[in-house]
């Protein structure tokens, strides 16, 4: 196969097809961009026709132009974009100090919109460090302290679990790279579940690097998802053995026989097939990842394998592992619940044992495994997922049907993922999250890459997206705020018959200078972590909401009532209108100045704020005193 027909090629042409939405923040800002718009246009169309119609002769065309300029330029918060930068900018700071790497500017904020997190459990809900608790073997079962006496020991009667862990290690890639130090000092490199194999048996005396050299390796059916095995063909004096380990459920239907109590080669029967699906049952019951490992002799010499070579393999038996939860997820899974965000997780263990650590994390929903989502249609998991809290035995190609699903439902969905095959599903999802542990190409698609792998670290980056948004609402309803008391202010003007209380250019240096480098400095607000006692916002909703809205309202009747009465005071005592129209900028810009310490917290009165947490804010509020 070449080009699109190779397996990455398929991956890189989903992740083309995989369209880019746009995040609730592009959506409110659009929404916003038209309104001011539709607003503008009227207000300059009513101008211009009142003028005509009403003005006489007072109102030449240059003066109705340059009331439509005022207006457009009153109305127009010209510091918005900047300041929204900045404030992403300073945003992906923050959230690079909890240990996240924001890699797309607007992805800082889409993190406060998150309703879903569906999370990956190995590495990110738990510790990463897989370690062997359980082998059976034909007739045993030996836990973790009896694993120890085999390690002290070479007694005949666990010869068993001998084959069993050199079968295991033989079939893995798994390297112990200084199995000359002493135990505490060991360096592994490879998979966390092979490095456990590999672990285990260097702990009972079986070296991998030892038997690489007895028993080279000829070939290998590598791992995938597809196909949840691996196998790999060995030399031996005279023939060739082939060892497989994978799940249990897909290899049990190849096995043909097994190793008794005595050691000896006997055929699976029913009876014995049952008893290795109890132990089985048992050990992801317990939460524990469970591989099966086998071998068969071969007696033609070949230099390839396939799958049909496995049949009729001997079942050594089964490896229970266990992989420690991280300390902190239980209280940060509280944190995500009690902040409105649904968790999910979304792993490849059995159900079983996915069922048994979700229960340990307090995910007490239901559980969906990938044979059943393969028979689903897209409107049956719709259906379904509301009260999903797991997904089990799943494949990276079903991650991008949980992700579609939930958008259905307008929710704001991160994703977790760290391989190849994680693109799509990656870039599909509203916030793709990449571990730092992962492959390169999940972490060029993904929005986000978090540097510990942990599960905390998302949270955090959730709480600091929050802030980011409380700080963009707060810029906007500053500018705004002052936007509409221009408008109000030129348009009084127009209406009472009297000049443009101010001109187009003290109107643009209010907005750019005065009111600029505070909005600015807002981004360096600190995020109050009474944010993440909120339901995340809704898909769709303003950015200006009904209380900031009476804010606008209230602050531009306080100062517009002010100002005006100034104007008209001034105006008609002093007759000199370049001097009241100063007056009226130097109002404008300190009422500005002022207002911004009213609106630092959307939570507080501002009695209750440190005015001095932000010394950025004071300096640009003096710089802004300065320029005056």
């Amino acid at each position: 196969a070449t080009n699109g027909e190779t397996e990455i090629g398929k991956i890189a042409t989903l992740v083309q097809e995989t369209t880019d939405e746009q995040t609730p923040l592009q959506m409110q800002l659009n929404h916003l961009a038209r309104v001011i718009t539709i607003i503008v246009v009227i207000i300059c169309a009513f101008m211009l026709v009142f003028g005509v119609l009403f003005g006489g002769e007072d109102y030449t065309l240059f003066s109705l132009f340059e009331t439509a300029v005022a207006v457009a330029v009153a109305a127009i918060p010209e510091g918005l974009v900047i300041s929204l930068t900045v404030i992403l900018a300073i945003g992906m700071q923050f959230i690079l100090k909890r240990k996240a790497l924001v890699r797309k500017l607007v992805a800082a904020e889409t993190l406060g919109s998150v309703n879903v997190i569906c999370t990956d459990k190995t590495g990110t809900l738990t510790v990463g460090d897989m370690r062997v608790t359980h082998v059976v073997t034909g007739k045993n079962t030996y836990n973790a302290s009896e694993l120890q006496v085999v390690s002290r020991t070479r007694n005949e009667k666990y010869d068993q679990v001998f084959s069993l862990l050199r079968a295991g290690v033989l079939c893995s890639d798994a390297v112990l790279q200084n199995p000359t130090d002493d135990v505490g000092s060991w360096t592994f490199v490879g998979d966390t579940t092979e490095v456990a194999l590999v672990r285990v048996a260097a702990q009972v005396g079986v070296q991998k690097y030892e038997l690489d050299d007895v028993f080279p390796r000829i070939a290998e059916i590598p791992f995938t998802s597809d196909n949840k095995f691996m196998a790999t063909l060995h030399k031996q004096d005279v023939d060739y053995a082939l060892y497989v380990k994978g799940a249990f459920d897909v290899l049990l239907p190849w096995a043909t026989y097994y190793i008794d109590f005595n050691g000896d080669k006997k055929k699976l029967t029913k009876k014995q097939r049952a008893w290795f699906e109890e132990q089985m049952n048992a050990l992801t019951s317990w939460g524990l990842r469970v591989l099966a490992i086998g071998y068969k002799t071969m007696t033609k010499k070949t230099t390839h394998i396939t799958s049909n070579d496995i049949y009729d393999f001997v079942l050594l038996g089964l490896v229970g592992m266990e992989d420690p939860l991280r300390d902190d997820v239980v209280e940060t899974i509280g944190i995500a619940r009690a902040a409105g965000i649904r968790v999910i997780m979304v792993t490849g263990d059995y159900a079983a044992t996915a069922q048994s650590i979700g229960m340990q994390l307090g995910l007490t929903g239901g559980v969906i495994d990938g044979s059943e989502l393969e028979n689903m249609s897209d409107e049956q998991l719709r259906d379904a997922i509301g009260s999903v809290s797991i997904f089990a035995r799943v494949d990276p190609k079903h991650k991008i049907r949980i992700v579609q699903a939930l958008q259905t439902q307008n929710l704001v969905v991160a994703m977790t993922g760290d391989g190849v095959n994680d693109a799509p599903a990656l870039k599909a999802a509203d916030i793709g999250i990449a571990l730092g542990s992962g492959t390169d190409v999940a972490k060029e698609t993904a929005d986000m890459v978090i540097l510990d792998d942990r599960f905390a670290t998302i949270v955090h980056a959730v709480e600091e997206g929050r802030g980011i948004y409380e700080n963009i609402k707060k810029v906007v309803l500053y500018l705004l705020a002052g936007s509409f008391s221009e408008v109000v202010m030129v348009t009084g003007s127009i209406l009472a018959g009297l000049p443009l209380a101010a001109l187009p250019v003290q109107i643009l240096w209010v907005n750019i200078i005065e009111d600029g480098f505070p909005a600015i400095a807002l981004a360096f607000d600190k995020t109050s972590r009474e944010n993440m006692s909120d339901p995340p916002r809704k898909k769709g909703e303003s950015l200006i909401d009904a209380e900031m809205r009476v804010m606008v309202i209230l602050e531009s009747v306080l100062s517009n009532v002010a100002l005006f009465s100034i104007f008209v005071y001034f105006f008609y005592k002093t007759g000199d209108l370049a001097l009241t129209r100063t007056i009226v900028f130097v109002g404008f810009a300190i009422g500005s100045l002022f207002f911004i310490f009213s609106i630092r917290s959307l939570r507080r009165m501002i009695w209750q704020m440190n005015p001095f947490s932000n010394m950025y804010l004071i300096g640009a509020v003096l710089f802004g005193w300065v320029m005056l």
